[in-house]
């Protein structure tokens, strides 16, 4: 694959921000970087995005490397065969504050909670096995926890609610810190699918009329107001960096050894891939590939494009005359990321004697990626969504 370039010229910004024992200026001074230096400093970027002080500050300035420091963050966790549920909670909150704010964020959470424990998971500890815990300093607090599960349902119920167990959840009801019962009782609400009255009979038999009103103010700040000016914050930034296109670079020469304020592709995680400067996951760890495409300007520009796309998680239209590599744009994008067995990419070919209603609503819309060669649905009022992943 290319050789990514990704300038990191947030770095000093975000040294003067952080505390001094991160040690991110030591790296500033120096004019060049050892693929140690770059190792390190990624490394240590990955331990800011999970403090919680510091998770929009990183996401904010170094958005293009989002996943890759969540996938090294996941690494950590599970390093040794064990949990270490000090980084995994610490790793839950974090993701939690990033999930309005990248779409990277939502299909990292979906993978990493297919085989992960709860965010709450300590709520299942017996006290012989908390004890057992070994947590670094500023220990997450429970409420914590609770908000950022909050904020899990908050972005997909239908999935989240049925990933955990909620059983331990209910005695906190019963705790005396309200900001947790609050929490609680809304996650809860929102698991066993109450309507407003219902969630309201509820809130009022296990908060006071003075908490509800002081769970409220905390509830819209730190769940609904906080995230929406975040996320307001980013959009203006996503457009920024697709626009200076100067501020990522790609190339087909093999990877530096040493790099001034850079990182190459070889320096990411193995479970993310660079596609043309943009980072995506793999479903496999990353591998060489002997099968790359001739990176002319013009392949360059489409397989941004649609890898802008599938980082986006949002479907996308490949329109052109037979035989000008549309297919072969996606085949490649699918190799890349892991996706080569056949139940991995489904490929459908329809021809112009294809009924236009087939082609209109007898294809699954869950389907996220679709080729149009020529004029090949003259009666569709839209292009069908054909999945090639």
């Amino acid at each position: 694959m290319e050789n990514l370039e990704l300038t990191l010229s947030s770095l000093g910004t975000i040294s003067r921000h952080v505390d001094k024992i991160h040690n991110l200026s030591q790296y500033l001074s120096k004019q060049i970087w050892s693929q140690r230096d770059r190792q390190c400093i990624l490394d240590c970027l990955a331990q800011l995005l999970l403090e919680k002080d510091y998770t929009l500050l990183i996401a904010r300035h170094l958005r293009p490397f989002v996943l890759d420091l969540l996938e090294r963050s996941a690494e950590r966790v599970k390093a040794g065969g064990t949990i270490n549920h000090d980084l995994h909670e610490r790793l839950c909150v974090a993701l939690s504050k990033l999930l309005s704010i990248s779409p990277d964020a939502q299909a990292f959470a979906a993978r990493y909670f297919s085989d992960a424990p709860p965010v709450f998971q300590r709520l299942f500890f017996t006290s012989e096995e908390s004890s057992g815990v070994q947590y670094g300093p500023r220990r997450m607090k429970l409420r914590d926890l609770m908000v950022a599960t909050l904020r899990f349902l908050q972005s997909d119920c239908a999935k989240f609610r049925i990933f955990w167990d909620w059983s331990p959840c209910v005695s906190q009801l019963l705790t005396s810190d309200v900001m947790v019962r609050g929490y609680t009782a809304h996650c809860l609400a929102l698991v066993s699918r109450m309507t407003d009255n219902q969630k309201t009979i509820f809130l009022r038999k296990v908060l006071t009329s003075d908490e509800m009103l002081h769970i409220k103010i905390k509830y819209v700040f730190l769940v609904l107001t906080l995230p929406l000016q975040c996320c307001s914050q980013l959009e203006v930034e996503k457009a920024l960096v697709l626009t200076n296109q100067g501020s990522v670079m790609w190339r087909q020469e093999k990877a530096n050894k040493f790099t001034r304020g850079q990182v190459v592709s070889d320096d990411l995680s193995q479970n993310v891939v660079a596609v043309c400067g943009v980072v995506l996951s793999t479903i496999v760890p990353r591998q060489m590939n002997g099968k790359d495409l001739v990176l002319v300007d013009s392949t360059c520009r489409n397989l941004r494009r649609l890898a802008l796309a599938v980082a986006s998680q949002k479907p996308v239209l490949i329109e052109g005359p037979t035989g000008c590599g549309k297919t072969a744009l996606v085949e490649h994008i699918a190799a890349v990321t892991g996706h080569t067995k056949p139940t991995e990419i489904l490929k459908v070919q329809l021809g112009d004697q294809t009924d236009s209603k087939v082609k209109q609503h007898g294809i699954n819309h869950n389907l996220s990626l679709c080729l149009c060669s020529g004029n090949s649905f003259p009666m569709a009022k839209k292009p069908p969504k054909i999945i090639v992943m």
